[in-house]
């Protein structure tokens, strides 16, 4: 019996395989029924990867040989059809740009600062790039801008499984705005390009709210009865805009006095909320009413 996923893939594929990664389950449910997932990769080939799901209580770890191998090759057609894909945008005229294929969905990740006019370029390339490949199974395309220091932090020009597994915020906190469409012939460029949407998770989205409180304050001195205390770091509430997808909904709330946000349910005591919306390319702070519900 082996004791262990390393030492299944030794005694069944000595040095062809090896635990990259071991996927972080906190359900309470994983301590009874001791199920576990890692990520194995190829030793000669480290791009290429899959999860291997395995439980210590069963015969063989409940892994098998044929099912391994069948995630390999799976693992190896996907990292060819990434490369293929990179290898196409590049040639293309992309820079700083990482690909990485699952299944139908084909990912990319551009590393600059998402310009208007760098994201329309970066589309119309990547658009014609997807148009040109001779064969390729990956109909979802998913286009995201990233933080450009996030370039080769993680991984280098293939994006591994390993990174769409981890147990961390880290990909929500560096994409900065994301695009996705089916792919089919003849879409239209200036079409797709109004479809970027930006990333309420995103680190920026702390300077995007430092700003848009600033306006709010403005106005809150303005309009409402004082004394007040708006709040710019605490249950303050953010989602993109209903019309327009590069901007976001923020809603600041407002006390008659500072609350001690140390102690629970304090935020009940809200008298209401200053909404508005912030354009994060024109980094306007709009259509800003008092609300007495979010």
């Amino acid at each position: 019996m082996p004791e262990n996923l390393e030492s299944w893939l030794e005694i069944h594929f000595p040095g062809k395989y090896l635990v990259a990664e071991n996927i972080i389950d906190i359900n309470p449910i994983r301590l009874v029924d001791k199920k576990k997932k890692s990520i194995v990769a190829d030793r000669n080939d480290p791009e290429v990867q899959m999860v291997v799901n395995w439980n210590k209580t069963q015969p063989d770890l409940g892994i098998t040989i044929d099912d391994l191998q069948a995630k390999w090759e799976k693992g190896k057609k996907e990292v060819t059809a990434g490369r293929n894909l990179f290898k196409a945008l590049k040639e293309n005229g992309l820079d700083k740009v990482s690909a990485g294929v699952i299944e139908q969905a084909a990912y990319i990740l551009i590393y600059e600062e998402p310009t208007a006019e760098l994201r329309k370029a970066y589309l119309a390339k990547i658009m014609a790039t997807v148009d040109a490949l001779p064969d390729h199974n990956q109909t979802s395309i998913w286009i995201e801008c990233m933080e450009p220091s996030a370039y080769k932090d993680q991984f280098k020009d293939i994006i591994t499984l390993d990174y769409w597994n981890r147990g961390d915020s880290y990909h929500d906190h560096k994409k900065i705005m994301s695009v996705d469409f089916e792919w089919s012939p003849g879409l239209e460029v200036e079409i797709m390009n109004t479809k970027w949407s930006i990333n309420s998770a995103s680190d920026r989205c702390t300077q995007y709210r430092e700003n848009a409180y600033q306006a709010a304050l403005t106005w809150a001195e303005k309009n409402l009865q004082t004394p007040f205390y708006l709040d710019k770091d605490h249950m303050v509430g953010v989602g993109v805009d209903d019309i327009d997808p590069l901007a976001l909904e923020f809603d600041f709330p407002y006390y008659a006095s500072k609350p001690d946000t140390s102690v629970s349910g304090y935020d009940d005591n809200a008298v209401g909320f200053v909404n508005g919306i912030y354009q994060t390319e024109h980094k306007t702070f709009t259509k800003i009413k008092k609300t007495t519900e979010r």
